[in-house]
């Protein structure tokens, strides 16, 4: 089985005796050093120097193991459980997470696009043109209300209605 690795990535060639050497770095290397490299977003492959073997997903799940393990909580518990018993499942969760992740910030950047483009229209608006800002009418209190003169509707209905029915 022949190793190729994706262009870019770093190389990591495990040994025998289990020692680790960074190609990139030229020296040898620890898994601490390794999840630090992951951590910093470095694309790595871990191949066995003597089969050629690909063993990032072994080396990976040894991170991981080793990050539960120097922090063990009971919270961590239902995860692990849950990657055992349905990986399938769990990974479908973080791959529909990631895709709305990636619709709100498609979403942000079309809100600041929108943003800018409003600002650059404001900025070329002769001010005597811009539309004055409208105040809501005041409110009127209770005995503003009683001492306001009567509306031409009530005035008008008011002139229709006789005064004296009787006569």
């Amino acid at each position: 089985m022949t190793f190729e690795p994706p262009a870019g990535a770093r190389i990591i060639k495990r040994y025998a005796n289990r020692k680790l050497y960074d190609t990139g770095a030229g020296e040898l290397t620890s898994l601490k050093r390794v999840e630090e490299l992951v951590r910093t977003g470095v694309e790595i492959r871990v191949h066995d120097h003597d089969t050629g073997a690909d063993m990032t997903g072994e080396m990976l799940a040894g991170i991981l193991a080793s990050a539960f393990v120097e922090r063990p909580a009971e919270s961590d518990i239902p995860l692990l459980t849950a990657l055992i018993r349905d990986p399938g499942e769990l990974l479908q969760v973080m791959l529909r997470d990631e895709q709305r992740a990636g619709e709100l910030r498609a979403m942000g950047d079309r809100v600041r696009l929108l943003s800018t483009t409003i600002d650059a229209l404001l900025s070329t608006m002769d001010p005597d043109d811009a539309p004055a800002a409208k105040t809501p009418p005041a409110k009127k209190t209770a005995a503003a209300a009683k001492t306001a003169k009567p509306s031409a509707k009530a005035a008008t209905t008011r002139a229709r209605t006789p005064r004296n029915p009787g006569a």
